[in-house]
């Protein structure tokens, strides 16, 4: 069973949704939002976690049988950052500390596209090397530091890491708090916001479950 946490929002009801797509027994997590969308109702088992109480993470596994996790769940950031990194490392080392507990095959999350921010290159890719740069806002910065937290947090341990690095998002269930809700309300560059990317929820749902060595993720 596939475990996407955040599953109700608008990135992780649309990878369930794939998934389930692609034959996947699915169970999400969700804190704030209770009202599961339609073309997932009666399709996935829905849990209420705050990703942040590990105890309360750790006790799915004596519910459902977890084979990968795909976390998705995060906070929008107010006006002081050491909370919403203090929040979303928080979610992210309990989410490493459960696939380390139950072994599962992998552990997928969501970086960002704007890791690359900083190349002066037209086309962004996976061979580029991520550079060292002012970042425009609290979550790229965050999702910039998921990637080698990730990567170190289960080395040795046989569970395969997947990073997603996300581009723009624009769709049903977009959180109107965003900041990415539009160009005019983040500091982010308007190239970055709107930087084309073939990443989409089935693309990333297949990167998730059946990643292939050496292959170019879109993601």
């Amino acid at each position: 069973m596939m475990l996407v946490t955040g599953g109700l929002g608008m990135i992780g009801a649309h990878t369930a949704r794939a998934l389930v797509d692609l034959g996947h027994e699915v169970v999400v997590t969700s804190h704030r939002r209770a009202e599961v969308p339609s073309f997932l109702a009666g399709k996935v088992t829905v849990e209420s976690l705050d990703v942040t109480d590990r105890d309360a993470f750790l006790a799915l596994a004596g519910r459902h049988d977890i084979s990968d996790i795909i976390h998705l769940a995060g906070t929008i950031p107010g006006e002081n950052p050491v909370d919403f990194f203090r929040t979303d490392t928080t979610g992210l080392l309990n989410a490493l500390d459960a696939a380390r507990t139950w072994g599962v095959r992998r552990f997928a999350v969501a970086s960002s596209l704007g890791v690359y921010i900083g190349r002066t290159e037209t086309r962004w890719h996976e061979e580029l090397a991520v550079p060292t740069a002012d970042l425009p806002h609290f979550i790229i910065a965050f999702k910039k530091a998921v990637e080698p937290l990730t990567t170190h947090s289960l080395q040795g341990t046989g569970i395969q890491p997947v990073v997603l690095r996300i581009g723009s998002i624009w769709g049903p269930l977009m959180d109107p708090e965003s900041p990415f809700t539009t160009s005019r309300r983040t500091s982010v560059p308007y190239s970055v916001v709107r930087s084309r990317s073939r990443c989409t929820p089935t693309t990333a749902a297949t990167a998730a479950t059946h990643p292939t060595p050496g292959a170019r993720s879109p993601c």
